[in-house]
C-alpha cells in the first residue's frame, strides 16, 4: 500500500510542489444517450466509462516561481502523471490532462489581494 499521507505527483518525471490543499473524485462520463425524464426527474444512463479520476489541487501565492513552473508542467495538452492511485490503493502512472486553472482572489484592508492558484488534473 502507498503513503497516502505523503502527497507526491509527479509530471513526466518532473515532482510537483506539494499543494496546499488537494482532492480526490472518481466520476462516471455519461453519453448524449443519457436522458432525465422531465416529468418523473428519473435518469436513464448511457454511462460509457467509470471512476474517472480527477485531482483537484490548491496551491497558496506565496511562490510564484513555483506556480510559474506549474503553469508549464501542465501546459501540454495531456502528460503522464505518477502518483496515488486510490480506487487501486496503489502508486501508479496515467495520462491526464489540466483544466480548470483559476487564480483565487481575497478582499483585504490595502484592497483586493491575489490568494490562491488551483487547477483539475483530468484522467484522459
Amino acid at each position: 500500500m502507498a503513503n497516502v499521507d505523503t502527497i507526491k505527483i509527479k509530471i513526466e518525471g518532473v515532482e510537483l510542489p506539494t499543494p496546499s490543499s488537494y482532492s480526490v473524485s472518481l466520476e462516471d462520463l455519461d453519453s448524449g444517450g443519457s436522458i432525465r425524464i422531465i416529468t418523473t426527474g428519473k435518469l436513464i444512463r448511457s454511462r460509457i466509462r467509470a471512476e474517472i479520476l480527477k485531482i483537484s489541487l490548491t496551491y497558496n501565492l506565496t511562490d510564484t516561481p513555483d506556480i510559474l513552473k506549474i503553469l508549464r508542467m501542465i501546459k501540454p495538452t495531456t502528460f503522464k502523471v505518477l502518483l496515488y492511485l486510490p480506487n487501486e490503493g496503489l502508486n501508479g502512472t496515467i495520462e491526464m490532462y489540466a483544466n480548470q486553472k483559476q487564480y483565487n482572489y481575497k478582499r483585504v484592508s490595502t484592497g483586493i489581494k491575489a490568494d490562491s492558484f488551483s487547477f483539475d488534473l483530468t484522467e484522459v
